[in-house]
């Protein structure tokens, strides 16, 4: 029995010789005919034909039955509106594109009152509009209260040219919300628009008034969103389904709301393939996947078109998108009466264009983003675009004032850069007819001028300025080439990071190379902090291992082409290879070096060999090691080198006394067991031998045995078959360097790690990796044992951290770089560099950045610098401190800080530096003395406090007083003049009604800023810190205040928080403090820290969302994103922070690591050119550039 979601599927499996087996999964049976070349499925069972899944297009009020997932939001909503109801005022509803604030309007907000969720809100009329190039209001007729919603309500800025127009809307839509009693009004926008919303006093008064703010959904809602509409639907989901799906989301690590988009349509993509009444693995997986199920269904389409009817598409598309110039590129629609019918249908029918009435539009923007020919058509000639653009937009105008005014036509030069650049053929007939009266407006002010001297005078003058424009014009249309090919060089980079971030990295490099600026710089900041990866190829066939030397200075590679290739990795940025490709009789299968490095041993399908390959660069044949009857699949020596274990298909495995290799011979008798042996492992300490039964001869066992070979000539076993809870065979198998922990990974696509301290009493740990793969083929741990290795069938690696094997996670995204399943993955001995094979024919070979810091068992809440930036403190939820060593790279310092007995909630260093303090949610408060922070001290005992968790902790400027902050809503002085006795200096400062979550000092001291779930920031008078006094309430954030920080000159205070907004006051004068414009957005989730930089020019924040994201602050009153927010977290970023050189920014997360940031973007270019050599070949740049460049690699 298999559940699925919140229901119970019965799953069952036959299996038959060559290849066949039959599936039974809820009420279809599927059955699969191989014949050793194909595979055939029929499916038996009810076919279910209504799709509840509307793909791209916005969930409408008529499929509000099927719209799950958003109840707690639609409930916020549904209040909001009653509030609107009783105050008025527009009710602004502000998500990043592919949310789903659509939906949520559409088929959670209407329905919703339709059912009267709000008293008398079923007699409501809802209209729902938006605004079009001619905005306008029409609540319609009718009595009793209208409830207008506008959504894409971005299109007053995309479709609407006209600034009188704009500000008539805006008032009109104030006018109706200030009388609630006949209108209430609320707007959906999208989150980048936001700045030119705050242009209107209306709009900003709106966003400044609780708006809500829609982010991701979390894993349950997710879920909800999948399996509900097929359960009402009547189809079943195939087990596994679900978790793969939201794996490729990003759901396990904080998506980005934005591809929310890519998993509805792969829903519908995967309903299309769905084998009678169920949704299958194997369905959604031809269709592309999340990640490829967009482009998949367009490439189809487009593909299914004659060549007439690509050109057209081509130019449909173009049509159908706005270009921005400075901001990101929008959808715009389109009168059907202007665009091909035939395209328009095709697309239309897969659902990617949306016919509305007499117009048409793209069904979302989620296409401009992943759609690779689409984005390739538009930055082709993003400069042509942006004309053509003008010229529709001109020609609307002309049009609507009845072709009347010829003011509005083009003339001189503009005309003709319109004539130069706008292909007739993609304009619109409005568009070809105002360029043939400017045309011919142009030639009747020619025939009016005067003859004679007049026109000799012109012709001079007119030849000298043709030649200047010429010359111009060139020197601008190759600037206009430059500029759209670095736009498309991003936007390869940007389609490529999750699949090649090796050649992702390289085209971002290009692309700072063209041009520098904040977009590639934060884009190189993110490539220096991701794994890189060098390519080695060679092998014809599947490589099935690897295996490396104690030294790391050699890699071998064993294949199915019949050969063994050794690789040199003494500088692993420029891998080798070493020999000629050692032969072998039939496919190799395992490879393993002895821990000396001397002796390779290699099996294939008719037995094993040994090979002497003490000079690698001329590897020469020992012995054969005959006995087995059948394939030899695995091997591995003993910790001393002395012994040989191989297992294969004929159920044995047998040891080898290899003391001698050029004599080795058969140890004792073979140990049996029921089915082949796929895998094995010594332990580090050589007393035990794993092995676990394989695929092979019809066997379907999972079982894993472990052997006591202490004494090699009489082996035992050392507990009973250890059954593995796996539903598969298990394929692959790893002991930590310690022995007390071993992995399990099996064809069920999960990792399971067991105790194995007692070997005789192995003990169930816990699971990875459950439903996210075809399964796990290899396994390595790191050689510190704090990460793990996983390579899974659908090409990736995933690395875990698991200091604390109870509670494993994962570290940064999956590796992507091969594209085929991975089957080994190797660590070198400073565990900086991994290699991994495939079934794509290559050796990969990994740069994992010094800068991801490992050791932390839960997740890493706080990160303080010490003044001098030589060392760096965490604190953790696993109740720890730690101390680093700031350097390149970053290294841990002494025994870790312990005594607390819960979450550690924030970290602080004195101003000296000799004093480490940290806070936790045991309510207590511990200093320690790190002057030598290799050898930290305890000061004092514990101090209780607060009577709750306590949530933060500041030094005051002068050392001498220390805030805390905590869950009993106060915030407490302490005199720690001593820090061994700190005392209480005043009463609790009170103010809040719930919990204070974050406090801080001003630099000069006089000033105490703390925030807290009451949504307030408060300030006190702290100059004598025994008479503190309030001086001011700052209020406009709309959920909890997460943190509070003061610029280095202490004129500015920012404060982030649940709202998703980060915001800065004018503090200068503390008791007249102002907001500084509106709140700043960019996170799509809670705003959990914040930093200043040292010079106060920047603000660093992270959040829920995965990302840590800097912001352009030396003008407060004009903030703005620099670049792209840094990505390459796993999970929630926590603590943030800069060195006080600020060069560095380190930050924490909650998938346990800390991640240093080099802001040195040079620093980040030298290791992207260290670790990526080769990944931009001629063909590549020909592919992703273009052949307007000459060849020319970054680096």
């Amino acid at each position: 029995m298999e559940l699925e979601g919140d229901g119970a599927q019965v799953s069952q499996a036959a299996w038959a010789s060559g290849g066949g087996s039959v599936n039974q999964v809820g009420r279809d049976q599927h059955v699969h005919l191989g014949d050793g070349a194909g595979e055939r499925v029929r499916t038996f069972g009810p076919v279910v034909g209504e799709c509840p899944y509307p793909g791209l297009a916005a969930f409408e009020a008529e499929q509000a039955d099927w719209f799950f997932g958003r109840d707690a939001v639609v409930a916020d909503l549904v209040g909001l509106v009653d509030r609107r109801s009783r105050e008025g005022g527009i009710q602004v509803v502000i998500a990043p594109s592919g949310a789903g604030k659509s939906s949520l309007l559409r088929a959670g907000l209407a329905p919703r009152l339709a059912r009267a969720a709000l008293p008398g809100s079923d007699r409501w009329r809802v209209v729902v509009t938006t605004p079009t190039a001619e905005p306008s209001v029409e609540p319609g007729d009718g009595e009793g209260r209208v409830v207008l919603v506008v959504d894409q309500f971005e299109e007053l800025f995309t479709l609407c040219a006209d600034e009188d127009r704009r500000k008539a809307y805006v008032d009109r839509l104030a006018e109706l919300a200030a009388d609630p009693a006949r209108a209430l009004v609320v707007l959906g926008v999208r989150a980048d628009f936001h700045a030119a919303c705050a242009d209107y006093p209306p709009l900003r008064a709106a966003l400044q008034d609780a708006p809500l703010v829609v982010g991701p959904m979390n894993r349950a809602e997710l879920r909800e969103t999948i399996v509900m509409p097929a359960r009402l639907a009547g189809l079943d989901i195939e087990a596994g389904l679900v978790d793969l799906l939201l794996t490729d989301l990003g759901a396990t690590s904080g998506y980005e709301a934005g591809r929310l988009p890519l998993l509805a349509h792969a829903l519908r993509a995967c309903w299309q393939q769905r084998n009678g009444s169920t949704l299958t693995v194997q369905g959604y997986r031809d269709s592309g996947g999340i990640q490829h199920a967009l482009a998949t269904t367009a490439d189809a389409t487009f593909a299914s078109l004659d060549e007439d009817g690509q050109r057209l598409a081509r130019t449909v598309f173009l049509r159908l998108v706005r270009v921005g110039d400075g901001t990101d590129d929008t959808r715009r629609r389109v009168p059907l009466r202007d665009l091909p019918a035939a395209v328009v249908d095709a697309f239309t029918r897969a659902r990617l264009l949306t016919n509305d009435r007499d117009t048409v539009e793209i069904t979302h923007e989620a296409l401009l983003r992943d759609w690779p020919l689409l984005r390739r058509w538009i930055d082709d000639d993003r400069a042509g675009r942006l004309v053509h653009q003008a010229i529709e937009e001109s020609a609307a105008e002309w049009e609507r004032g009845g072709r009347h005014d010829a003011s509005l036509l083009y003339r001189g030069s503009r005309l003709e850069l319109a004539r130069s650049w706008a292909s007739s053929d993609d304009l619109s007939g409005t568009g070809r007819a105002f360029l043939l009266a400017s045309e011919g407006a142009r030639r009747r002010a020619t025939s009016r001028r005067r003859v004679a001297r007049a026109a000799l005078v012109g012709l001079s003058v007119a030849a000298s300025t043709a030649a200047a424009v010429a010359y111009q014009q060139q020197g601008k249309a190759v600037e206009q080439r430059d500029v759209a090919v670095y736009h498309r060089v991003l936007a390869e980079a940007d389609q490529l990071r999750g699949t090649d971030a090796s050649l992702s990295a390289q085209l971002s490099l290009l692309a700072h190379r063209m041009r520098p600026d904040e977009e590639t710089y934060t884009r190189l900041l993110t490539a220096g902090q991701v794994p890189l990866h060098t390519r080695l190829t060679g092998h014809t066939e599947n490589i099935n291992q690897l295996a490396i030397t104690a030294d790391g200075r050699t890699v071998a590679s064993i294949g199915a082409d019949s050969t063994v290739r050794l690789w040199n990795l003494a500088d692993p940025h420029h891998p080798v290879p070493l020999a000629e490709p050692l032969p072998l009789p039939d496919i190799g299968w395992a490879v393993a070096f002895s821990p000396d490095g001397r002796v390779l041993a290699t099996t294939d399908s008719e037995s094993a060999r040994l090979w002497d390959v003490s000079d690698p660069t001329r590897p020469a044949a020992l012995a054969p090691l005959d006995g087995h009857d059948d394939a030899v699949f695995t091997t591995a020596f003993s910790p001393d080198g002395r012994v040989l274990a191989t297992g294969g298909l004929d159920r044995t495995v047998r040891l080898w006394d290899v003391a001698d290799p050029t004599r080795p011979s058969l140890i004792g008798e073979p140990l049996t067991q029921d089915g082949g042996v796929a895998a094995m492992a010594f332990s580090p300490d050589g007393r035990t031998l794993v092995t676990a039964q394989g695929p092979v001869q019809n066997s379907r066992d999972q079982t894993v045995r472990l052997w006591n070979v202490a004494d090699p000539a009489h082996v035992a076993p050392s507990s009973t078959p250890l059954v593995t809870g796996h539903v598969n065979p298990v394929l692959s198998l790893a002991f930590t360097p310690d022995g007390r922990t071993l992995a399990t990974g099996s064809a069920d696509s999960t990792t399971r790690l067991w105790n194995v301290a007692d070997p005789a009493r192995p003990a169930y740990v816990n699971q990875l990796l459950s439903g996210t793969a075809r399964m796990i083929m290899g396994l390595r741990f790191s050689p510190d044992g704090r990460v793990l290795a996983t390579a899974a069938g659908d090409a990736t690696t995933q690395l875990w951290s698991v200091a604390e094997p109870a509670r494993p996670a994962a570290l940064g995204p999956p590796l992507s770089g091969h594209s085929g399943p991975v089957s080994s993955v190797v660590f070198g001995p400073s565990g900086s560099t991994l290699v991994t094979a495939g079934y794509d024919h290559s050796v990969e070979v990994w740069d994992l950045p010094g800068t991801w810091l490992t050791g932390h068992t839960s997740s890493v809440n706080a990160i303080a610098y010490r003044p001098d930036g030589d060392v760096f403190a965490t604190g953790s939820a696993d109740t720890t401190v730690r101390l680093w060593r700031a350097g390149d790279p970053p290294r841990e310092l002494g025994p870790r800080l312990t005594g607390h007995t819960a979450n550690v909630t924030a970290v602080a260093f004195s101003p000296d530096g000799r004093t480490l303090a940290a806070v936790g949610n045991d309510q207590t408060l511990r200093l320690w003395n790190v002057t030598d922070p290799a050898s930290p001290t305890v000061l004092g005992r514990p101090w209780k406090v607060h009577d709750a968790a306590v949530t933060d902790v500041a030094f005051s400027p002068d050392g001498r007083v220390l805030a805390t902050s905590g869950g009993d809503a106060t915030v407490r002085l302490w005199s720690i003049t001593d820090p061994a006795r700190p005392t209480r200096l005043a009463e609790p400062l009170t103010g809040f009604s719930l919990q204070v979550q974050a406090v801080a000092f001003s630099p000069d001291g006089r000033t105490l800023a703390a925030g807290g779930v009451d949504r307030t920031v408060l300030l006190w008078n702290v100059a004598d810190p025994a008479h503190p006094t309030p001086v001011h309430t700052l209020t406009g954030h709309t959920g909890t205040v997460y943190s509070v920080e003061f610029s280095p000159d202490g004129r500015t205070l920012a404060s982030g928080g649940a709202d998703s907004a980060v915001r800065l006051w004018d503090v200068a004068a503390p008791e007249r403090a102002t907001a500084i414009g509106g709140p700043i957005t960019g996170h799509t989730t809670l705003v959990t820290a914040l930093a200043f930089s040292p010079d106060g020019r920047r603000l660093a924040t992270a959040g829920g969302d995965a990302t840590v994201r800097l912001w352009d602050v030396a003008d407060p009153a004009r903030v703005s994103a620099v670049g792209r927010p840094l990505g390459g977290q796993s999970n929630a970023a926590y603590g943030v922070a800069f060195s006080p050189d600020g060069h560095t920014l380190a930050s924490g997360s909650y998938d346990y690591a800390v991640r240093v940031w080099s802001l040195d973007v040079d620093r980040n270019i030298d290791r992207i050119c260290g670790a990526t050599s080769g990944a931009l070949t001629e063909e590549a740049w020909r592919r992703y550039v273009g052949a307007d460049l000459a060849y020319a690699p970054p680096c």
